[in-house]
């Protein structure tokens, strides 16, 4: 019975072993199923994204005196298929994108091929797009005369703008033929809604064509495509023309003034305008420029500074009314005195006596007697190094009592002779 027993288990065990490699064996063959599927299979396929198109042939281009100016930096999505072990260590890098321009010889637009460079081991399974659009024209440069359009002026009441001076007045553009045939000019667009007083303006250069509209293009470059300017504002008012007189003994009460123009136009700066008056006034010296109680001359107009006048100069007609008179008094030697004379300066004066012409109302001038005018003359400035006899200017000096009614017509010297 034990015999038995022992032969009948050795075929089961053996049983067992079989099964147990064969299902080994079964595992390992699914095993190498998957790494064949899933690593060696000539069926795997990748997407590399966004490959740059890299344009050939564009010496021939140059040659024909021809540019590109759309295709540069076109991109496409390649598909290849290999190995799974071959494609996934490829990179974006690893794959040249080509489309070759040397056939072109006019301008125009054109779709080019694209050609893959498939790396080693690998096939071309798709593409994006098989062919690329490309923009190939002559290339030129011109120079266009830049203008100016103005918008939105808001400025106060009596303010107007100037002419503005620009950096340069013309643009340099380049680009293709086709479209530079259409640039008619460049314009200046001044924007003034802010402008009040003159201020400076960074302002856009626009390209227009021959109907003045705005011109865009990408293929066009030009330069400056801004400038800074200055826009002046100014202002214009109308002024009188004032006459006044040196010493304040005429007035419009006694003299009558005719000043033509009377009135001139006055153009500047709205704030030099509205701090005073534009215009000075004339200046009348009633102590030298009257002769028999008239004057007349052609007098300069003077402004203040950065204001113009509409007239450069106005004529002066002034009559001193006839409540005012002349009288001569004959001043004598002993009313002639100097003042102002330096220690060790020497010299005498002729001491004849002086005709002296005074003016004023006449009832005043019938009180004033000699005695009452002094001629004064100022010898300060001269030192002991003077030689010789000179005229000094004299002043009129009257009676206090009278001073601030009359008052000297003419000039008036002494003769002073230096001694040693």
């Amino acid at each position: 019975m034990n015999q038995t027993k022992t032969e009948s288990s050795a075929p089961r065990a053996t049983s067992r072993g079989n099964l147990v490699a064969w299902i080994l064996c079964l595992v390992a063959a699914f095993v190498m199923w998957i790494y064949v599927m899933a690593v060696e299979s000539p069926e795997h396929e990748q997407i590399f994204s966004h490959l740059p198109v890299e344009l050939t042939g564009t010496e021939t281009l140059s040659e024909n005196e021809l540019a590109v100016y759309s295709g540069y930096g076109t991109m496409i999505d390649v598909t290849l298929s290999g190995k799974k072990s071959v494609v996934s260590r490829l990179s974006e890098r690893d794959i040249v994108v080509t489309a070759d321009l040397k056939n072109i010889t006019e301008g125009g637009r054109y779709n080019c091929k694209v050609t893959v460079d498939v790396p080693a081991g690998c096939k071309l399974a798709g593409m994006s797009q098989n062919t690329i659009s490309v923009y190939v024209d002559q290339a030129m440069t011109v120079t266009v005369d830049l203008t100016e359009r103005r918008e939105n002026t808001n400025l106060p009441e009596g303010c107007y703008t100037g002419t503005v001076e620009f950096p340069v007045d013309k643009i340099t553009v380049t680009g293709p033929r086709n479209v530079l045939v259409r640039v008619a000019g460049a314009q200046v667009t001044l924007d003034l809604a802010d402008v009040t007083r003159t201020s400076t303006l960074n302002a856009p250069v626009t390209l227009v064509n021959s109907k003045g509209e705005e011109m865009q293009s990408p293929y066009i470059d030009y330069s400056p495509t801004t400038v800074s300017v200055t826009v002046p504002v100014y202002k214009s008012v109308t002024v009188p023309v004032r006459v006044g007189f040196r010493y304040g003994f005429l007035n419009s009460e006694n003299t009558e003034i005719t000043v033509t123009p009377a009135t001139v136009e006055a153009t500047g700066d709205p704030d030099v305008i509205d701090r005073a008056s534009p215009l000075e006034s004339i200046i009348l010296d009633e102590k030298t420029e009257f002769e028999n109680g008239r004057l007349t001359k052609t007098v300069p107009l003077s402004a203040a500074e950065g204001v113009t006048l509409s007239a450069a100069q106005a004529e002066v007609t002034a009559v001193i009314d006839s409540s005012i008179k002349t009288r001569e008094f004959l001043i004598p030697g002993s009313n002639i005195v100097d003042t102002g004379a330096k220690e060790g300066v020497d010299y005498t004066w002729d001491r004849s006596a002086v005709p002296v012409t005074l003016m004023g109302p006449v009832d005043v001038l019938a009180k004033i007697d000699v005695d009452d005018i002094t001629l004064v003359f100022d010898m300060s400035p001269y030192n002991d190094s003077n030689t010789g006899t000179i005229r000094v200017r004299a002043d009129v000096s009257v009676d206090s009592l009278w001073r601030d009614q009359v008052f000297a017509v003419g000039t008036y010297e002494i003769n002073v002779t230096f001694t040693d």
